[in-house]
């Protein structure tokens, strides 16, 4: 009869091989596995004439998804929803967010904003 030592020492490596291989199928499981977050992006205007101001919104509630190391590598300080001024008319104004308003990789999807409708007033100085 073998002593309990040597059964013991046999099936550390099959235990070892067997917590290796699980957590690779994990992580590989796991990082491709779709994610969805909320996340607050600024509105940013660029050509807004000098002679006018807008009224709007700091931010919006965005929801965005993509696999979980893609939203993870993404840097969330460098995001901004920009919206041309030039393209604005006098009183309120809708705006459309689209993924190319806000930069988004292509991977990257925008799934819903919030408020769903924001407006915008361009006004007079």
């Amino acid at each position: 009869m073998e002593s309990r030592s040597k059964k013991t020492s046999r099936t550390v490596p099959l235990k070892i091989i067997s917590i290796v291989l699980g957590y690779s199928f994990w992580y590989i499981l796991s990082s491709s596995h779709t994610s969805t977050a909320w996340i607050s992006i600024p509105l940013y205007f660029y050509n807004v004439p000098t002679e006018k101001s807008i009224n709007a919104p700091e931010v919006l509630s965005v929801k965005i998804s993509g696999k979980r190391d893609e939203l993870r590598m993404l840097d969330l300080q460098e995001l901004a929803i920009h919206v041309n001024a030039t393209q604005l008319h006098d009183g309120k104004n809708l705006l459309t967010i689209t993924p190319e308003t806000i930069f988004l990789p292509k991977r990257i999807k925008l799934v819903h904003y919030s408020p769903s409708n924001p407006t915008v007033e361009l006004v007079q100085k």
